[in-house]
């Protein structure tokens, strides 16, 4: 199992230093197994900390695509296999050196809950970079893998990706939503064969879309010589440090 931070004061676990390395599919199952436990009243809020082997993970839309089955024999064929989530979005790549956090909690709709929902996530993970000298803030990087206002971004490239889900809670007298919120963090140095690899999905895909590489940057890139010993030690820590900001974020609300 990966990691599961219940984020309750009382019984708040530490992430293991060894983020759990899943398969596409089973990192999928369990964020949705994450909001199932939080629609169903069985979880107020938690966290998932994993990495996950390598894949391309699409979305329904880009399935439907007439060069789909094209693409995907090709890449898989590479050892990249594609994936369909059943949410939007558009096409992450995932690999062992990319860091996933899926964090699951109660939300009410209003104006600004979508902002609200995201910054749930952002703020923590904007915290713990800080706490490596990274300066990371919230901006759309065009040209960047899955585009969008709450990329977490250092000096106009993007770092990481972030989306969200919604599901309403059905015995919530007061209309409340269970919200799933995703984080993929780029963290080692291997970026430009995922920016590789993803436009050649698009070329065989027959989509018009091009990942331009010198739009993204790792953790890794950013600490140098500053960083520890290896990017798993890296990894490891930074899983550490989030799991701690996420703890705080929800103490604080409580």
């Amino acid at each position: 199992m990966s990691s599961l931070l219940p984020i309750d004061t009382a019984q708040a676990a530490a992430v293991s230093r060894d983020p759990v390395l899943l398969s596409p599919q089973e990192g999928l199952r369990q964020e949705l197994e994450l909001l199932d436990r939080v629609a169903s009243n069985r979880l107020q809020q938690g966290c998932r900390i994993w990495r996950c082997e390598r894949a391309l993970v699409v979305p329904t839309s880009v399935s439907r695509n007439p060069g789909f089955g094209r693409a995907a024999q090709a890449l898989g064929e590479r050892g990249w296999p594609v994936i369909v989530r059943k949410t939007g979005g558009d096409l992450v790549p995932q690999s062992p050196g990319l860091l996933n956090v899926s964090l699951a909690f109660r939300q009410r709709r209003h104006k600004g809950s979508i902002d609200a929902t995201y910054q749930a996530l952002c703020r923590p993970l904007i915290a713990a970079f800080s706490s490596l000298g990274i300066d990371a803030y919230c901006a759309s990087v065009p040209g960047a893998f899955c585009d969008g206002d709450y990329n977490l971004v250092v000096d106009g490239q993007k770092l990481a990706g972030t989306a969200q889900r919604w599901r309403r809670i059905p015995s919530s007298d007061a209309g409340d939503f269970a919200v799933l919120v995703h984080a993929v963090i780029l963290c080692r140095d291997e970026l430009p064969e995922l920016w590789r690899i993803t436009n050649d999905f698009y070329r065989h895909c027959g989509i018009a879309r091009y990942i331009e590489y010198t739009k993204h940057v790792s953790v890794s890139a950013l600490l140098s010589e500053s960083k520890p010993s290896s990017d798993h030690g890296l990894i490891a820590h930074l899983a550490e440090l989030i799991s701690e900001q996420i703890t705080r974020h929800f103490a604080a609300r409580e």
